[in-house]
């Protein structure tokens, strides 16, 4: 088979999908036949550790405004008709180039902006506004969990049996090695060595930074060192929780980072007191899964795909109320052994996700496809 990969998040800063595409480019070569192909497509060069995974390499480049939606539709587009031509295209983004010829496999992480549209700017929705036009024009769709399979038959249209469950995973091995020179490095990114509550991930007000901001505040009076640190890059709309740590009289203990450095990932995960995920709607959730594996003590929102993820790992809560998600993160600061608990069910939880079985039902749905 040749199988032609839409590769363009791997050419830009390193995101969840792009941690998705990574893992599946390692596993496939052992699952794909002898003399299969790999192609990667993207708008700029690639690191050489994923050029050493493919079988062909292009870099079509784009200069015009318009980011991933236009290089898609129009760059992409052109050299498929252009040829030489795969037996799948597979875009893991979203959308497929909807004037390209051939079968095409699409992942969609989930339907928020269907579900939830205001919380989703202009831009953004103009953006996935191909996303209904791609599920019906690809001949498969993945989707990381069966919470956003089913949105995606309800919202979209699509018959059921298009729509494959392949969840996502993690590196439990590597999540699990966090040593003191690790937890050091992480330390001394952050720049404190006080205790902290953790956020990981887009700030955007469906993860409810607000609410998170508002139920630390009650916490702060009796925790004098504790701080909260939320990091992700922010996405609008979304309140400004700059304003509101001002106004709870909590904003010198409020630590803002934009960007975790991978090497630092497991290490800030684990030395937190609690990660905090508070999603009112995911397809998956990675971070929540990346926080068990690294054996953090979660609390987390009972909402969406979050329990298929978490099971019993995490300490829940049912409704996003700063009084309510301030009492379990009490709970949690003044009891050890819950903690302790927490680390190793969430690192047992995670350990059921396995990236090579991952990589093993996409190439399936691949290799269906392509007959």
């Amino acid at each position: 088979m040749k199988l032609a990969i839409d590769a363009r998040v791997l050419a830009h800063r390193p995101t969840g999908v792009a941690r998705y595409l990574g893992a599946l480019l390692e596993h496939l070569p052992g699952l794909m036949p002898e003399g299969s192909e790999r192609w990667l497509l993207a708008d700029r060069p690639l690191e050489e550790r994923w050029v050493a995974l493919a079988t062909r390499v292009e870099t079509l480049r784009w200069p015009f405004p318009g980011g991933d939606p236009a290089w898609r539709q129009v760059r992409l587009a052109a050299r498929l008709l252009a040829g030489p031509r795969p037996d799948v295209l597979f875009c893991p983004f979203y959308t497929v180039p909807l004037a390209a010829p051939g079968r095409m496999v699409v992942t969609i992480h989930d339907v928020a902006f269907l579900a939830r549209p205001a919380w989703f700017d202009r831009k953004g929705r103009l953006a996935f506004r191909l996303v209904g036009p791609s599920a019906r024009r690809a001949a498969a769709i993945l989707t990381p969990s069966r919470f956003s399979a089913d949105e995606i038959v309800r919202r979209i249209g699509v018959p059921a049996a298009k729509v494959h469950v392949t969840p996502l995973a993690v590196d439990a091995a590597r999540f699990a090695r966090t040593d003191g020179a690790a937890r050091s490095a992480a330390r001394a990114w952050l720049g404190f060595a006080e205790p902290y509550l953790l956020h990981l991930g887009a700030v955007q007000a469906r993860r409810l930074p607000d609410v998170l901001v508002r139920a630390f505040a009650r916490l702060a009076p009796r925790h004098p060192d504790l701080r909260l640190v939320i990091a992700g890059p922010d996405l609008d709309p979304r309140p400004d929780i700059d304003a509101l740590a001002r106004e709870t009289g909590v904003a010198g203990r409020l630590v803002r980072r934009t960007w975790v450095p991978d090497e630092h990932l497991p290490a800030l995960l684990a030395g937190a007191e609690a990660v905090c995920y508070l999603s009112e709607y995911e397809g998956f959730g990675l971070p929540l899964l990346e926080a068990l594996a690294a054996g953090a003590a979660v609390v987390a929102l009972r909402r969406a795909s979050l329990p298929e993820v978490a099971g019993d790992a995490a300490l829940w809560v049912d409704e996003p109320d700063p009084a309510q998600i301030a009492a379990r993160l009490e709970d949690l600061l003044r009891d050890d052994r819950t903690r302790r608990d927490l680390a190793g069910a969430g690192r047992r939880r995670a350990a059921r996700f396995s990236w090579r079985e991952t990589a093993r039902r996409t190439w399936d749905v691949f290799d269906r496809t392509g007959r």
